[in-house]
C-alpha cells in the first residue's frame, strides 16, 4: 500500500509517550436502538469509560442520533465532520471510540470504507464493550466478525419484518403504509370509511360539473371538509387522490413502486395485488377519468429550461407560464394562493421574460461547458469529494491477498497437526475427520470473512474507476460544447439541463416587459448608436427635413428632443415633462416618422454628432449552479460570491454522494439578463 498501516509496536510505543493517546468519540443509535433505551446518552458514558480505563485524552465528540447503520459516512453528518478532521495536517486525534461494532455500520459499504480510510490516516477505531481496536490483527479479526454480525443482524431483521409485511399483503390485509382516503383499517382488514367515501362522491359529481379541481377543492375547503390531517385541499392533492389506483381501480399495488434490485426485481418481497371494498363502480370511474381527459389544457408546445428549478427571491420556485394570448412567462409559484379559497397575501414577485432568462443561463452553461480547463477542475473536485477516493483500494486488495494465503497456509498446517493428533487419539474415519474440521473451522471462517472483504474492495475499486471514468467523459463533454450546444433544440437544451441539475436563483427580479416596445429606443439598441444631443448645431442639420405644416399644433423641435429624451431615459410617452406638448402627439408623431423614412434620414444627418447612450431596461440578476457531477459550481453574484456550501446529489448508481466544501471551480460575475 502507499500508506502503510501503524504497527501494533508503534501504537503501543504512542501509549507509552508522555502524551496519552488523542480519543475522540463517535456515537450512533438508530431510532430502533432509541426505542429499546439504547439512547446517545447511553452510549456516551459507555466510550467515556473505557476511555479513562484505558487512559485515553477526550477530544471530542461526534453524536448521529436516530441515523439507519446502513448510511455511508457522507451521509451520516457528524461522521463527515469527523472524517473531515481527520484528514487534517496534523491529525487531530489519534484513534476513534465507538460502544458497539454495530455504530460503526450495518452494512460492508458503510463499515469498511470509513474505517479503511481512518487506517490509511494512521488513527484506528475502538470498540468499548468487547475492548479491542483494529490496530493489531486479532483486533482486525475480531472487528471483521462484528462486521459481519451487524450486517446479518440486519438482514435477518429486515427479512423476518418484511416476510411478516409481504404475508399480509398477498392476502389483502393492511400491510403498513398509508391507508388510502376513503378506506379505514379494522382487526387487518380494509373497510369503507363512510365519511370519506361520501366525500370523494361528492368531488366527483362537483369535477363533473365544473372540470376544475381548483374550484372543487375551493368548495370543500369553504365548507370545511378538509383533508384526513386536517389541512385545506389543493388542486394537486386533490386530483392525486381522486385519480389514484385506489379510487379508480378499487386496489392498492403493493410494491410497485418499492426499491428495486440491479436486474429490475424488488428488493424486500414480491408485487402484490390488495382489493379495496368498492367506493366508485367502473362506470362512476370511467366517467371520472373521460371527463377528466376532456378538462386537460392541451400542451403549447413549449419546453422550458429552468422550469421549478429558477428560485425566486421570496425563496419559492419559478414555473412557465403560457398566457392565452400565446405569451411565454415564468410567473412565482409564490403568487398562487396556498389552497384554493386561502385567501392568503401572496408574493410580488414579477414575471420574468422567458427568452431573456433563458438566453442568460444558457450562456453561462456555454461558458462552463466550453472551458476545459474549468471543467477538468470540477471533475477533479468531484473525485476529491467521493469518499472512495480516500481510500488505496489497491493496496487494501493486496493486502488482503497476502493475508489470505497467509491464512490458507496456517488451514493446512493446522489439518496437518489436527491429523496427527487424531491418530495419536486413536480416531480414524468420520471421527478422525470431524475432529479435523472442528480444528479448521474457525480458521476457514476468518478466511470467509477475508474473502468477502477482499471482494467488497474490489467493487469499491471498481466504482471509483468509472468515478474516474464519468469525470473524464465529463471533460469530454466540454469539447463537444464549444461547438455543438449552440445549435441544440429548446427540447434537447432541456434535456441537458436536466441532466447536468442546473439551477438559477434569482437574485434581482426585473418585471416582463408589457406592451409594445417603444420603436424609436429599439432601432438605437439595434444600431449600437448613441442618443444625439440636439444642439442648435445639431438642429441646424435636420431643421430642412422638418419644416412644419400648417396643422402642426406643435413645432418639431420640441418633439424630436422629447423623442430623444424618451430614448435617453426611457420614460413611457405619458411621463414626458409637460414642457415637450401632449404626449398622444408626440408618439403619433414618432410613429409617422419611422414609418414614412424619415426618421432613418434624420439620423443619417446627425450621424457624428455627440449623444449619450441609449436607456436600456434595469436587468434581471440571476446566479447560476451546475451540479453535473453531485457538486455546485457557483457562477457567483455582481460581488463575486461564492458557494461554499455542496449539495448531495443522487449519482447515477443511485447512492448518495457528497459535495465539495471550497469556493467551485469557474465562478464569475452574476448573469444578467440581456
Amino acid at each position: 500500500m502507499s500508506k502503510t498501516l501503524t504497527s501494533a509496536i508503534s501504537v503501543a510505543g504512542r501509549a507509552a509517550a508522555p502524551r496519552a493517546l488523542r480519543a475522540v468519540a463517535y456515537l450512533r443509535v438508530s431510532t430502533e436502538e432509541q426505542a429499546k433505551g439504547y439512547g446517545i446518552g447511553y452510549t456516551k458514558k459507555k466510550v467515556l469509560a473505557y476511555f479513562k480505563r484505558k487512559g485515553y485524552e477526550h477530544v471530542d465528540t461526534f453524536a448521529d442520533e436516530g441515523l439507519s447503520g446502513s448510511l455511508e459516512a457522507h451521509d451520516r453528518p457528524d461522521l463527515k465532520k469527523l472524517m473531515e478532521l481527520a484528514r487534517q495536517e496534523p491529525r487531530p486525534f489519534d484513534l476513534v471510540g465507538v460502544n458497539e461494532g454495530r455504530a460503526i455500520g450495518r452494512t460492508g459499504r458503510a463499515f469498511w470504507r470509513w474505517v479503511w480510510e481512518l487506517e490509511d490516516l494512521g488513527i484506528y477505531v475502538a470498540v468499548a464493550s468487547k475492548d479491542y481496536d483494529n490496530s493489531t490483527p486479532a483486533g482486525r479479526s475480531q472487528m471483521r466478525k462484528d462486521a459481519d454480525y451487524a450486517e446479518e443482524e440486519r438482514e435477518l431483521i429486515r427479512d423476518r419484518t418484511q416476510g411478516g409485511i409481504q404475508e399480509k399483503a398477498e392476502e389483502g390485509l393492511y400491510a403498513g403504509g398509508n391507508i388510502p382516503f376513503g378506506w379505514r383499517v379494522k382487526s387487518g382488514e380494509f373497510k369503507v370509511a363512510k365519511k370519506e367515501a361520501a366525500f370523494r362522491h361528492w368531488a366527483r359529481e362537483r369535477f363533473l360539473a365544473l372540470r376544475s379541481w381548483e374550484q372543487v377543492a375551493a368548495e370543500a375547503n369553504l365548507d370545511r371538509n378538509f383533508t384526513r390531517s386536517g389541512r385545506p385541499w389543493t388542486r394537486k392533492n386533490l386530483k392525486r387522490m381522486m385519480l389514484s389506483e385506489a379510487s379508480l381501480r378499487n386496489r392498492i399495488l403493493w410494491r410497485s413502486k418499492g426499491a428495486r434490485n440491479p436486474d429490475g426485481s424488488t428488493m424486500y418481497g414480491r408485487e402484490a395485488v390488495i382489493k379495496l371494498p368498492k367506493v366508485f363502480s367502473k362506470k362512476q370511474a370511467q366517467e371520472l377519468l373521460d371527463a377528466q381527459q376532456v378538462g386537460r389544457t392541451p400542451s403549447r408546445g413549449r419546453a422550458y429550461l429552468l422550469s421549478r428549478n429558477l428560485i425566486s427571491p421570496c425563496g419559492n420556485v419559478y414555473a412557465g407560464h403560457n398566457h392565452r394570448a400565446g405569451v411565454y412567462s415564468y410567473q412565482c409559484e409564490g403568487r398562487k394562493e396556498a389552497f384554493p379559497g386561502a385567501g392568503s397575501e401572496r408574493c410580488t414577485c414579477p414575471q420574468l421574460d422567458v427568452d431573456a432568462v433563458e438566453t442568460a443561463v444558457w450562456g453561462d452553461i456555454m461558458s462552463l461547458l466550453g472551458d476545459a480547463e474549468r471543467m477538468k477542475v470540477m471533475a477533479r473536485e468531484w473525485l476529491d469529494a467521493t469518499s472512495s477516493e480516500h481510500v488505496d483500494h489497491i493496496g487494501r486488495i493486496a493486502q488482503l491477498d497476502q493475508q489470505i494465503a497467509e491464512q490458507s497456509q496456517v488451514i493446512d498446517i493446522t489439518m496437518g497437526v489436527a491429523a496427527r493428533q487424531a491418530a495419536k487419539r486413536g480416531l480414524t474415519g468420520d471421527e478422525a475427520e470431524a475432529s479435523v474440521e472442528a480444528a479448521i473451522r474457525p480458521l476457514e471462517e476468518e478466511r470467509a470473512g477475508l474473502e468477502r472483504m477482499r471482494s467488497e474492495a474490489l467493487a469499491w475499486q471498481r466504482e471509483a474507476d468509472q468515478a474516474t471514468r464519468r469525470a473524464a467523459d465529463f471533460e469530454r463533454l466540454a469539447e463537444a460544447a464549444r461547438s455543438n450546444l449552440a445549435d441544440l433544440t429548446p427540447e434537447l437544451k432541456a434535456e441537458l439541463v436536466g441532466l447536468l441539475e442546473v439551477q438559477a436563483t434569482v437574485i434581482k427580479a426585473v418585471p416582463r416587459q408589457q406592451g409594445v416596445p417603444c420603436q424609436v429606443t429599439e432601432w438605437f439598441r439595434q444600431t449600437g448608436r448613441d442618443v444625439p444631443d440636439l444642439t442648435d448645431e445639431a438642429w441646424a442639420l435636420v431643421e430642412p427635413l422638418l419644416r412644419p405644416k400648417r396643422s402642426d399644433a406643435l413645432p418639431a423641435r420640441p418633439k424630436l428632443e422629447a423623442i430623444l429624451f424618451k430614448a435617453r431615459t426611457g420614460c413611457r410617452y405619458e411621463d414626458l415633462p409637460e414642457a415637450y406638448g401632449a404626449p398622444r402627439t408626440i408618439r403619433t408623431q414618432a410613429q409617422r416618422w419611422m414609418g414614412s423614412g424619415v426618421w432613418d434620414q434624420i439620423m443619417e444627418r446627425l450621424e457624428g454628432v455627440p449623444g449619450q447612450p441609449v436607456w436600456r431596461p434595469e436587468t434581471t440578476q440571476i446566479r447560476v449552479s451546475l451540479r453535473p457531477l453531485a457538486i455546485e459550481s457557483s457562477l457567483g453574484d455582481a460581488e463575486g460570491d461564492r458557494l461554499n456550501t455542496a449539495r448531495r446529489r443522487r449519482t447515477r448508481c443511485g447512492r448518495r454522494s457528497p459535495g465539495g466544501s471550497g469556493p467551485a471551480a469557474g465562478c464569475g460575475p452574476a448573469r444578467r439578463s440581456p
